[in-house]
């Protein structure tokens, strides 16, 4: 009987007992934190103020920090998280000096073996990094390019027969694709060439079903686009509260669409689960082609690394996700961007022609790599929209930083988000248009230290050379091959943000081009 009277209060009591806790630490404000404005009325007193924010702002949570930030240089997100407006603070977080150290998202949400992404502690992640350094270095490019061109090839070939099947068939000169889609596929299939020497055959299917392996060895088909995307929003949105991260896991895993997003997840693992499995088998019976693999597997000299397969599995998982993700995004942009604004799409065209060989469908990597303004229509769209918008997590040191001339306190979650550091009206004049005309003339050198698509400091992106080797030659191939139009000239592209900045389907029509004699 006593048992049915106290079991309803200890209910209520707990949960009571939680919120009194978190408001009291906001109220004793041991950090001084409460002087900055919160993103809203609870971001002081628990981390469920920041999560809320990506229902709130219908998807696109850093736009809404951004608007914040027009009033305030420096915003409250959580109880112990600051978000930095001044460029300044750049530097000072993650620059190769900085004494700050990654947030503590990156290691809640990691399995038994860290990846170079997760790795927090400073001597294993220079560790790490130097095993893979060479492999990304930019001198070392040419031994990759030929995979970059085979699956630029191999999209042309897609597009050629598209375009004149509908021609054949209906009598029309267009035919409407999803360019997010095929994006996607090019990068799926560039980069498991490029980390596993593997043929996954996505172009000429259409479509990103690949095979999954659980850890008993069963295999299925999946989506892999739908499976990466299952940990962006299951856990992308949580992991902000590192300390109530698991607890949320298991209060959410009751709703039927988060245990969805569980379950692509966990797809997602069996991916690379199957695909290292794949590798492995190869390399075992002397396969050792040159890919991202035969550097976890051997040293520059030949000799074994020995790692364990559960590292190998944690490298590959971050090395096919970002490698991936990230460069369809930004092709997404730089095309969208492109087409929203035709004189620089004529503009970009028109030296394309002018400097590339007429016979040649793919152009190798030297001969566009030096085009200014490609890589300035490249810029211009990360600019804009940085497949990585916002502020990504450090840690200042248990002594605490002056951060943009702010004594921080020790163990403080500190960021500053590229969307709107890329919007400094200082240092970008104008900064919501799409003008690729700054980046000529030595801008790009000028604004180096703000400029922060792929990071900076010794945590700066290792794949950002095949990142633009993929760009620069895929964009001019169907620049100067293709002609592109949007659904309509007021079609504007809608954004989800988890980790990534996803951009939404992308229909355009495509047709050969129309060559003008002059």
């Amino acid at each position: 009987m006593l048992l049915i009277l106290v079991f309803p209060t200890i209910l209520v009591a707990i949960p009571l007992l939680l919120v009194l806790q978190h408001v009291f630490v906001y109220l004793w404000d041991s950090k001084g934190l409460r002087k900055y404005p919160g993103l809203n009325c609870l971001s002081g007193i628990t981390n469920l103020a920041y999560i809320y924010e990506v229902h709130k702002s219908g998807g696109f949570r850093t736009r809404a920090l951004h608007e914040a930030h027009q009033a305030y240089s420096i915003i409250r997100l959580g109880p112990n998280s600051l978000s930095f407006r001044d460029i300044r603070a750049i530097k000072e977080m993650y620059g190769h000096a900085t004494a700050c150290v990654k947030g503590d998202m990156y290691m809640v949400a990691a399995g038994d073996h860290v990846s170079l992404l997760d790795v927090v502690n400073k001597e294993n992640h220079s560790l790490k990094r130097k095993r893979l350094a060479a492999a990304f270095a930019a001198k070392n490019l040419e031994g990759w390019e030929h995979k970059v061109v085979d699956k630029c090839t191999r999209l042309v070939r897609q597009f050629d027969q598209l375009c004149s099947q509908t021609s054949k068939e209906t009598g029309l000169e267009v035919v409407t694709v999803d360019w997010r889609l095929w994006s996607n596929l090019f990068t799926v299939e560039a980069i498991a060439d490029i980390a596993l020497s593997q043929n996954l055959g996505l172009l000429e299917a259409g479509n990103d079903m690949v095979t999954a392996q659980d850890t008993i060895g069963n295999t299925r088909q999946v989506g892999f686009i739908q499976s990466l995307h299952g940990m962006g929003r299951s856990i992308a949105p949580i992991v902000w509260s590192s300390e109530g991260y698991h607890f949320l896991k298991k209060v959410l895993s009751v709703f039927k669409t988060f245990q969805a997003e569980l379950t692509n997840n966990e797809a997602y693992n069996d991916i690379v689960r199957h695909l290292v499995s794949k590798r492995l088998d190869r390399y075992r019976l002397g396969e050792k082609p040159d890919d991202f693999f035969g550097c976890l597997m051997e040293d520059r000299n030949g000799s074994p690394v020995g790692l364990e397969l559960g590292e190998i599995q944690a490298e590959v998982h971050t090395f096919m996700n970002a490698g991936s993700d990230t460069t369809a995004i930004a092709l997404t942009h730089a095309l969208y961007y492109l087409l929203k604004n035709p004189d620089k799409f004529e503009r970009l065209r028109k030296e394309l022609d002018t400097v590339l060989d007429p016979t040649k469908v793919v152009p190798s990597y030297a001969s566009v790599r030096d085009v200014t303004y490609l890589r300035a229509c490249l810029d211009e769209a990360l600019r804009l929209s940085p497949p990585v918008s916002f502020g990504l997590q450090r840690k200042t040191p248990a002594e605490g930083a002056s951060i943009n001339g702010q004594w921080i306190p020790g163990n403080t979650h500190v960021s500053v988000p590229a969307y709107t550091a890329h919007r400094d009206p200082v240092v970008f004049p104008d900064p919501t248009r799409y003008l690729p005309e700054r980046w000529l003339n030595g801008f790009a050198k000028s604004v180096q230290s703000y400029f922060i698509p792929f990071n900076m400091g010794s945590r700066g992106c290792i794949g950002r050379n095949i990142s633009y080797l993929e760009q620069h030659v895929l964009l001019a191939t169907l620049v100067r091959r293709y002609d592109f139009a949007l659904p309509h000239p007021d079609w504007e592209l809608q954004w989800e943000e988890q980790f990534n900045l996803w951009p939404s389907a992308m229909p355009l029509e495509i047709s050969h081009r129309r060559r003008v004699d002059k």
